[in-house]
C-alpha cells in the first residue's frame, strides 16, 4: 500500500475563502448559462438573431448580388461578368453616330425622323 503524504495541503482559512470565492464566480457563471436555456430563451435569441442578422435567404436584389459577388467560389463568374459587361459597353460606345446611319435604329430612335421614314 502506497504511502500517503504528509503534507497533502493545509485546509486554512484563506484557502477555504479561496475556494469560496472560486465557486460563487463558477455558480455565478452557470446561472447565466442557465438563463439562456430552455424554450422561452431560444425563442428570445432567435427573435434577436432575425431582427439583427440577415442570411443570405432573406436578401434580395442587389444585396444578395453582392454577397453572391464576394464568395470565393462566384470569383470566376464575377471577374468573367466584369470583362464581358466592359466589351459590350466599348463596343456600344465605338458606335456612336454610326448607329445614325442605320436604318432600324433612325427609324425608331432618333429624333428627328429621317425623309423618307414613318
Amino acid at each position: 500500500m502506497p504511502a500517503i503524504p504528509e503534507n497533502i495541503g493545509e485546509f486554512t482559512a484563506t484557502r477555504a475563502n479561496e475556494l469560496f470565492e472560486s465557486h460563487k464566480k463558477f455558480l455565478e457563471w452557470r446561472k447565466t448559462e442557465w438563463a439562456t436555456r430552455g424554450p422561452e430563451a431560444l425563442e428570445k435569441r432567435m427573435a434577436a438573431r432575425a431582427a439583427t442578422h440577415k442570411t443570405w435567404r432573406q436578401m434580395k436584389g442587389m444585396d444578395l448580388f453582392r454577397h453572391e459577388m464576394g464568395a470565393v467560389g462566384n470569383k470566376p463568374f464575377v471577374i468573367g461578368m466584369g470583362v464581358m459587361s466592359g466589351v459590350y459597353l466599348m463596343i456600344f460606345a465605338s458606335q456612336g453616330e454610326g448607329r445614325k446611319n442605320y436604318e432600324y435604329w433612325s427609324k425608331y430612335h432618333a429624333k428627328t425622323a429621317s425623309p423618307g421614314h414613318h
